[in-house]
């Protein structure tokens, strides 16, 4: 399972520079935290555009350039090359705006920019240009800016600003793909635009929404773009999860000259993508924007990833791997700031477990898992897992301490069942974990060590890792005696209201018992949509009803697919209300409209 807030166990093979950090942010300006990777196509240096922002933000300044001669092994540092000035369009005559994030594109024997700006006091900001004759510029800055956030109008009543645009030249256009969110960059909902123009200098055509929440259609939310990169004929998008751990990254894919159009882009990795590690400048795990680079003559990827240090400050790193090799065995659950969870989507019942694991403090395994799945907000950034995600299980965790094993409730309370203080768990040391469930006895041992041996009750579910906040945790080798059965599985409403990328203020809570685990969300706003993303097969829809409920128009993979009444004479608790067992497996969109009336969230059964 991989999960945009609850959790990613990732497989990828990066590997870090030995030279990390390259950069590291100090005051006025601690979160250096996103970055523009590019090689330069004619003298074959790297050069690292560093966008300089303080702690929080806000006030934004200028973008500051690094340079590599040796290909990454050393970097010189050669200050500020782009920067606000009072008297231009980001200014406001005493004072210059913020021009902090830039993307570069060699064209033409110059090289073109587009960079993020804002004024002052934020009223107004977006996309600009400026040219060079050499990467270390000077850089020209065009007097009018690409785009404004005041000229824009409201798309889908929420978006308005346009922000991290990465620049491509084509055949015969050029190409801006960006981030655009609310006024002011304020968050909560995220999407992917194309603008496209004859001329780098404009003007460019309204943007076009291309990957967002509000579609029907599959899109793990809430995620965030910046920067894209070329491949070929390719043109790639990685995009980083909003919850509070960032390190679980999708990637988007379309050909450049088709690259403006919605139709064109398809989803190539899910989840998998990137894995945190327990250095100190990179404390916060990926952080910021994503990763961004290029695939250099010998096919290897080059990356920078941003990331933020032990005492809050932005470190920018490197990292490289094969492009043709994304993976390798054994995985990474990364939980820097705050807890994570990933399980297998099968049932098992009757099996024998053995995982090699590593980690910087806790180590934990769950099985018997038959909680619900879903973050524990509904917009915005830095969302959690759910606690009840770590429910209606059994876990086992070592540390330094000894181990504990315990069973937690569907309602998320726990029993120690044993502990001892022997054996101690090492940090970053491997630990072998074997454990043995048959229907009337569980065996666990530790080492080769028996830690543990009952007669039990016959249980079955889900077998997982969970990693607390802090905890990177290292799964190298790990053997399963049975595939297990095919299961259904539960997400929650909170994941049906941020996956649609609703407004602020459109759902309100409702806790009740009448709802399957005992919270929802209503209301009686027009357009009021819901939205659960998921890779599996069919589902069963679970909502309470009542004599104050309406209807809902219901879409499957953005068709339209009936109208779900849930008014009645009487309250009933929540039951399947709508059903579609038989989709094959892929990803998956299931969005509810308001029809008419109060509609309730209910939560979705998925089968995997």
């Amino acid at each position: 399972m991989s999960h945009p807030t609850v959790g990613d166990a990732s497989f990828d093979s990066f590997q870090r520079s030995l030279q990390n950090p390259v950069f590291r942010g100090n005051p006025p300006y601690e979160w250096a935290v996103n970055g523009f990777l590019f090689e330069d196509p004619v003298s074959g240096d790297w050069y690292l555009f560093i966008g300089m922002y303080p702690r929080g933000y806000w006030k934004p300044g200028g973008c500051r350039l690094l340079r590599s001669e040796t290909g990454g092994l050393t970097w010189e540092d050669l200050g500020i090359i782009l920067q606000g000035a009072p008297d231009t369009f980001d200014g406001d005559g005493k004072t210059a705006g913020g021009t902090p994030d830039i993307s570069v594109c060699y064209s033409e024997g110059r090289y073109h920019i587009v960079y993020d700006w804002a004024n002052p006091d934020n009223s107004d900001g977006g996309l600009a240009y400026a040219v060079a004759d050499h990467p270390e510029g000077p850089y020209y800055r065009h007097p009018e800016p690409l785009h404004r956030e005041s000229r824009q109008p409201l798309i889908l009543g929420q978006y308005k600003r346009i922000y991290g645009g990465t620049l491509f030249r084509r055949k015969n256009d050029w190409l801006i793909l960006a981030a655009m969110s609310t006024p002011g960059n304020g968050g909560g909902t995220w999407a992917l635009v194309a603008l496209t123009a004859e001329q780098v200098t404009g003007s460019f055509a309204p943007p076009q929404m291309l990957i967002y929440p509000q579609s029907k259609v599959f899109h793990p939310s809430p995620v965030e773009f910046y920067p894209c990169f070329r491949h070929q004929e390719w043109i790639y998008v990685p995009a980083t999860s909003l919850g509070h751990n960032r390190n679980f990254q999708v990637l988007y894919r379309a050909e450049v000259e088709r690259a403006h159009l919605p139709e064109a882009w398809r989803l190539l990795r899910f989840g998998s993508c990137w894995h945190a590690e327990a250095q100190e400048h990179e404390s916060s795990g990926l952080w910021g924007q994503t990763y961004s680079g290029f695939i250099d003559s010998h096919g290897v990827f080059r990356i920078m990833f941003p990331s933020k240090d032990s005492k809050d400050r932005g470190t920018i790193n490197m990292a490289h791997r094969r492009w043709n090799t994304p993976y390798r065995s054994g995985f990474v659950l990364s939980a820097p700031n705050g807890p994570a969870l990933t399980i297998f989507q099968r049932r098992f019942s009757a099996f024998s477990l053995r995982a090699e694991m590593r980690s910087n403090g806790m180590k934990s395994i769950v099985w018997n898992h038959n909680a619900p799945i879903g973050g524990d907000r509904i917009r915005h950034a830095n969302g959690n897992p759910h606690p009840l995600t770590l429910s209606d299980c059994t876990q086992l965790t070592l540390d330094e301490s000894g181990w504990q094993l315990r069973r937690i409730d569907d309602r998320g309370a726990r029993e120690n069942i044993a502990g001892n203080s022997e054996p101690g768990s090492r940090r970053m040391q491997p630990d072998s974990v074997e454990i043995q469930q048959q229907p009337d006895w569980l065996k666990i041992a530790v080492n080769s060590n028996l830690i543990w041996e009952c007669k039990g009750e016959s249980l079955s579910g889900s077998i997982g890792f969970f990693a607390d906040a802090g905890i990177i945790l290292h799964v190298d080798e790990l053997t399963i005696s049975t595939t297990g059965e095919e299961c259904y599985k539960w997400l929650l409403p909170t994941d049906a209201i941020i996956g649609a990328g609703a407004a602020k203020d459109t759902w309100s809570p409702e806790n009740a018992d009448y709802y399957k685990f005992g919270f929802g969300y209503v209301s009686a706003m027009a357009g009021a949509t819901l939205k659960w993303n998921y890779q599996g097969r069919g589902f069963r829809l679970w909502c309470p009803r009542a004599p104050i409920y309406g209807t809902y128009e219901i879409y499957i993979n953005g068709l339209h697919s009936g109208i779900i009444d849930l008014k009645t004479p009487r309250i009933e608790n929540s039951s399947p209300v709508f059903e579609s067992p038989e989709l094959p497996f892929a990803f998956q969109a299931v969005c509810l409209v308001r029809k008419n009336g109060t509609v309730p969230a209910g939560c979705l059964e998925i089968l995997v």
